[in-house]
């Protein structure tokens, strides 16, 4: 049986792995970012040690519906990622939870 909503322990399964938070956070504290931007920020900050591991990062938080990509169909074509209303507000929620820790 296909699940087209991700249940709450597939969420935080990835959430809990490394540099999904960091990630989302950056891109809700920025509000519009490029994938060089989000590329740039996760390597000099030492979130994740490869444009793989960020790339896989940025679609898994896109299928979960925590960051939207939009394609600029300017010259040279380019991809903006914003946080969608989901995104904000599961790392609300997730700020809420380290605050009780």
């Amino acid at each position: 049986m296909k699940r087209d909503k991700p249940a709450l322990s597939d969420l935080l399964r990835k959430m809990s792995k490394k540099g999904y938070y960091e990630t989302l956070s950056f891109i809700c504290q920025k509000a519009s970012l490029h994938y060089a931007e989000i590329l740039d920020y996760s390597l000099k900050a030492s979130i994740v040690e490869s444009r793989a591991t960020v790339t896989l990062i940025v679609r898994n938080l896109a299928a979960l519906g925590l960051i939207k990509r939009t394609i600029v169909d300017s010259r040279p074509i380019r991809t903006v990622y914003q946080p969608t209303e989901k995104g904000q507000k599961i790392l609300e929620q997730i700020r809420a939870i380290e605050k009780l820790l």
